[in-house]
């Protein structure tokens, strides 16, 4: 019996692979990313009191290195997530074309409701930064107050919420919300052409 040696993956194979799922390799590529961002600043949290703070007290790349370029980590990891997510709809478009009326509707509400509660935790977040923001501003130093370090301490004392990162979580999730609805809507008006196309033959 003669064993062959398995063949690498060819430039030919990639590319192929590219042009038959590209949102799909887009879709785990970015959300790989964003993975690694929250293990990575994730471990790093063992003695932070303020949950969220170190996905804002630091910026990647570290401006040593690139002055001009840089964000806090939780930046990047709305932005991968956003990719993730509607890269990972598109990938996912002809089986969205596929479910029944009654899926489609039950996922348009419930992504509704979901996007209305982040809206709601969008402004709450401002009302309360602004509020913080106005009520340390004078105690602060040095001056001018750093808005990054405002926490939420309610409802648990112990472990506070930094302001920074559950805005930029709930605007993901808004983000996120508003995106899939526009994209279930476009798969209605899809359905609706083709149904419109097939009886006009």
């Amino acid at each position: 019996m003669k064993l062959e040696r398995p063949t690498k993956l060819g430039y030919l194979e990639l590319r192929a692979l590219m042009e038959r799922r590209p949102f799909s390799i887009l879709s785990w590529s970015s959300g790989l990313l964003a993975l690694t961002f929250v293990l990575y600043y994730g471990l790093t949290a063992t003695t932070n009191p303020q949950l969220g703070f170190q996905f804002v007290q630091s910026e990647w790349p570290p401006p040593g290195l690139s002055p001009y370029f840089y964000a806090k980590p939780i930046t990047w990891f709305a932005y991968f997530s956003f990719l993730y997510w509607t890269f990972g709809l598109e990938a996912k478009r002809a089986r969205f074309l596929t479910l029944s009326p009654e899926v489609r509707r039950f996922l348009f509400i419930g992504t509704a409701v979901v996007a209305f509660g982040a809206f709601y935790e969008i402004f709450f977040n401002f009302a309360i930064w602004s509020a913080l923001i106005a009520v340390t501003s004078a105690n602060c130093t040095p001056l001018p107050c750093n808005p990054d370090v405002l926490a939420n301490p309610y409802p648990n004392t112990r472990t506070t919420l930094n302001l920074v990162f559950a805005t930029k979580v709930v605007i993901t999730v808004f983000a996120l919300s508003i995106y899939s609805l526009w994209f279930l809507n476009r798969v209605e008006k899809d359905l609706d052409r083709k149904e419109a196309a097939s009886r006009s033959r």
